[in-house]
Parts: structure tokens; sequence; C-alpha cells
């Protein structure tokens, strides 16, 4: 029994790596500190970030930005910026 919780341990643990890396993956497209606001916006959520659109999850990051009384950013001019891409 020990080596079956084991197991399932070890997958769970592969599958939320796995879910970390995609994450990072997609969101670091946008900007290299994108996928931490939108980690910050879906409260750790990463499952349901990335069953999100691009569309779904930039407004989820501005309305989580406001409610939090940040500045709203433009992540995509922050990330073009960031590749030098004037």
């Amino acid at each position: 029994m020990r080596l079956r919780i084991g197991m399932t341990d070890n997958f769970e643990e592969e599958a939320l790596q796995l879910l970390a890396i995609h994450h990072s993956e997609r969101f670091r497209r946008v900007s290299n500190r994108y996928p931490r606001r939108v980690a910050e916006a879906y409260a750790g959520d990463l499952a349901e970030a990335l069953a999100d659109t691009d569309e779904e999850v930039a407004a989820r990051v501005r309305d989580w930005e406001r409610s939090q009384g940040l500045e709203v950013r433009d992540w995509e001019a922050i990330g073009r910026a960031e590749r030098d891409e004037s």
C-alpha cells in the first residue's frame, strides 16, 4: 500500500510539474513576467488559466490588477520591449 501511495504522489507531482512548465511556456510568449501575473490573477489555478483563451486570460489579469489597485499593464508591449521588438 505504501508503494501505491508513493506512486500516486509521484504521478501527481509530475503532473503538476508538467502543468507548471506548460503554463510558463504559454504565457512567457507574452512577457517574461506574465506567467506569474497570470498565476496571481487565477489564484494559482494554472489549469483554469490554461483552459481559457488568451483574450479571457488578458481580461482576467486586467481585472485582477484593477482589483488589487495595481497599474493595469500592457503585457504584450512589455514583452515586445523585452524582446527589443520596437
